[in-house]
């Protein structure tokens, strides 16, 4: 048991930037993947076809390992599921940036976006839920907040063009310009603000 458990560990470490483990009380264990969004790999690629909003990132990039990471799990005796399409589950279902700082992948800056000593705020996430019992090797979990990844610094919020950014809190949500998805649209392609990312320095050292 332990030898597979190491192997699914190993496997799906081989394929995500980061991965941590979840206990949720409705939804059971549930694996969080990440990876880091780049301009290569663009994973804040989305738009519209027939008024239904298209993950074009997360299914050209996540999709195809997330689908050898089930794949792996299942061959190994277990029954994985992902939650959401391409490992994306809507907003009200899970909140993937809580499930990560709870599992240690990193902590909540004060854009309320997770934040890594490698990846900054790059980082974007999925779930695997697996309904069988399921354990990966324990990581250490991050205490939050004071972030100390942020010190004393406060771009983020002062970079807000709305003012909905308090320290570690979005005050209200319906307001944020990446929320709504407003800001821009070139061929099918919403192009949501991120103001308060682009002056992050977090992982950029």
């Amino acid at each position: 048991m332990e030898d597979t458990i190491q192997e699914i560990s190993d496997f799906i470490g081989s394929l995500f930037d980061v991965f941590g483990i979840a206990e949720h009380p409705d939804h059971g264990t549930l694996i969080i993947v990440g990876l880091e969004s780049t301009p290569e790999r663009n994973l804040d690629d989305f738009g519209w076809i027939d008024d239904e909003i298209k993950l074009f990132g997360f299914e050209k990039y996540m999709s195809p390992l997330l689908e050898s990471a089930v794949g792996f799990i299942r061959d190994k005796g277990y029954t994985p599921e992902l939650v959401g399409r391409h490992g994306y589950p809507k907003r009200e279902q899970l909140n993937l940036k809580e499930l990560a700082v709870q599992t240690g992948i990193g902590k909540r800056g004060k854009h309320s976006v997770v934040l890594h000593d490698k990846y900054g705020a790059r980082l974007r996430f999925a779930a695997i839920k697996v309904k069988d019992s399921f354990q990966l090797p324990a990581r250490p979990i991050l205490s939050e907040p004071p972030n100390p990844t942020c010190h004393n610094c406060s771009l983020c919020l002062e970079a807000c063009p709305v003012n909905v950014i308090e320290p570690y809190r979005v005050t209200d949500v319906s307001l944020c310009l990446s929320q709504v998805m407003a800001m821009e649209e070139q061929q099918g392609r919403i192009i949501p603000c991120d103001e308060c990312l682009k002056v992050c320095p977090a992982g950029t050292n």
